[in-house]
Parts: C-alpha cells; structure tokens; sequence
C-alpha cells in the first residue's frame, strides 16, 4: 500500500476545477488499495466546498498547514490552537501592516476582515467581511490560524520573518500564494502528516506528498516529496522530482507497486 498527501492549491487545482485526468488517477490510486489526502492551508470549511465542487474522493484532509485533521469520513482527529494572547499581538500587528486583509480561522470556520479595500484582494476577493464583530470571534478564545492577505511578496518575506523571530515558540509563518499562513509553533505538513502516518499505523517508507510552494517543503523533505513543474525554480532545485500533474505522480507512484 502506497500514501500520497497532496497540496491542494497550485498542485490538485491548478485551474477554477480540478483536472479530470487527476479526479481519475485518485480513484484509481484508491481503488488499487492506496490512500490519498489533501493537505492544505486553507480551512475545512472552505476544502469542504472544493470537494462538493469537483467531487474527488480521500482518506484524509489535514488542514490550517498541518494544524487540523480529519479522518476520510470528516471527523475530526487533532485541532491545535494558537497561545490565545501571543495570538492578539500577532493581530495587532497586522492592523498595522499594508495588506489587504485578515483572516481568522477558529478550526473549522473562516472570518476575515479587510484592511485595505483600496487594493484588489487576490486571496480574498470572493469572500465577504466577517459578519460577526472581531471582538465576539476573539472571545470564544480558538485561533487555529491567522491569514494575512497581500500583493507584496517582499511584504511576505518580511512579516514571516517578523513572526518567526518574534514569536518563536508560540507561532510560524509560512509565505503562500497571495498571503502569509500564520499558524501555532510546531504545526507544519510534515507534522501533520506524521499523525496520520501514526493514526493509520503507516509504513513511513510508503508515504508520498507533492506540493509547489514553500509551505509544502516541510512534508516534501520529510517525506517521498514531489513538485509540480510551474514551480519556483527553487523549490524544483530543492526537491528534485518535477511532475506536470499530480496524476503524473500517481502514475509514477502505481508503477513501483
């Protein structure tokens, strides 16, 4: 038995659907006795309506990058939650940053709030204004991840830099696409994924991840890792094995079995 985790945005859905050729190749994959899941950044609220939407199968969803995680029937196994004050000085941080906007994520649930409505909102931009006030979502006390919308990739670097020297030990910044991923010390993929490898009691050796962005090394080094081809030459020089599609992946992967 083999495992692949894969990326979601920029690996599985590199266009508005997932690809046929790769809904096929992981029912494929699965029916020869094989697990897949998804292992992502965003929320589960919001994979849960990408999967509605194009309609792939798993065994497996790790969401917030490594911080929540779900069985193949979407129970939930672990959430971990940020250290609830270090987590209001990192939102008072990015008030006075120049991005685009905030969100929120309680562990299932997204909130965002803008910053600046002057800029497009890349990230963000199909997704209204939390309803609720800020203060209310804060009170219930559960930060699983904070998102920080923006089009300045220099502007990453520099917030993910000042999380991880300033906030080592309660928080870690990945830079993403259009954003900077904010979740609790010690969350990564490769993390995530080294519970499921203990909760399914998986041989280690078996495991596969593909993903395109920084975020992913993590599980990519860990793991069998693979890339996709548009990614950044540095990660493709890092990593090694390029792929144009994770059904590219999944072929490669059966022809070992």
């Amino acid at each position: 038995m083999k495992i692949l985790a894969s990326d979601y945005d920029g690996t599985l859905r590199t266009e508005e659907l997932v690809a046929e050729k790769d809904i096929e190749a992981i029912a494929r994959f699965r029916k020869a006795g094989n697990l897949f899941g998804i292992v992502t950044g965003r929320s589960m609220e919001s994979l849960q309506k990408e999967i509605e939407r194009n309609g792939f199968t798993y065994d497996f969803i790790i969401t917030n990058n490594g911080g929540v995680i779900y069985d193949g029937d979407g129970n939930l196994l672990e959430c971990m939650f940020m250290e609830y004050n270090h987590a209001l000085d990192i939102i008072s941080y990015i008030k006075t940053l120049d991005c685009v906007s905030y969100v929120i994520n309680d562990g299932y649930h997204r909130y965002k709030f803008s910053v600046d409505k002057n800029q497009i909102d890349h990230k963000y931009g199909n997704m209204p204004d939390a309803s609720d006030a800020e203060e209310t979502i804060l009170d219930r006390g559960k930060i699983a991840q904070l998102v920080v919308s923006l089009n300045d990739t220099i502007l990453a670097e520099e917030i993910a830099h000042y999380i991880n020297a300033n906030f080592k030990g309660y928080a870690t910044a990945f830079i993403n696409v259009n954003c900077v991923d904010i979740v609790p010390h010690g969350v990564s993929k490769a993390e995530g994924l080294y519970y499921i490898e203990d909760h399914f009691g998986l041989d280690h050796d078996a495991i596969y991840a593909i993903g395109d962005s920084f975020n992913d090394l993590p599980m990519l080094e860990e793991f069998h890792g693979s890339t996709l081809s548009h990614a950044r030459s540095v990660i493709k020089e890092q990593i090694g094995v390029v792929y144009d599609s994770v059904a590219d992946c999944i072929n490669e992967i059966m022809k070992e079995m």
